[in-house]
């Protein structure tokens, strides 16, 4: 699976489940995160993240406004709302290294 698209749809199938094991095989063992608040290096790191995060997930409605691969780099710009979370917009950036996610950005106006 060294196609980007696939990987970007592996992962957000994994990230569905809410389940950061799942979650977490999409990365390469030395990933780097990025967020605004803090820098997730290595999969132990992103998998703390992803334990705290992804229960904010639950129902939630993912309306995708742009999702774009270049090379090996998946661009996403989405929103969407639950119960529990509001995204107003948000934007991750994939790059992708032998089926993988080798280094994932994140920014997004949540309540």
């Amino acid at each position: 699976m060294n196609n980007p698209q696939a990987v970007f749809d592996n992962h957000m199938d994994a990230v569905a489940t809410l389940d950061p094991n799942k979650v977490i095989q999409d990365y390469t063992s030395d990933a780097i995160f990025i967020t605004p608040d803090e820098t997730y290096k290595g999969k132990d790191e992103i998998f703390q993240f992803y334990k705290k995060f992804l229960p904010n997930f639950k129902d939630f409605n993912f309306i995708t406004q742009k999702q774009e691969v270049q090379d090996n780099v998946v661009y996403f710009v989405w929103y969407g709302k639950n119960e529990y979370i509001s995204v107003q917009l948000a934007t991750d950036t994939y790059i992708t290294e032998k089926g993988k996610i080798k280094q994932h950005t994140f920014a997004g106006i949540i309540n």
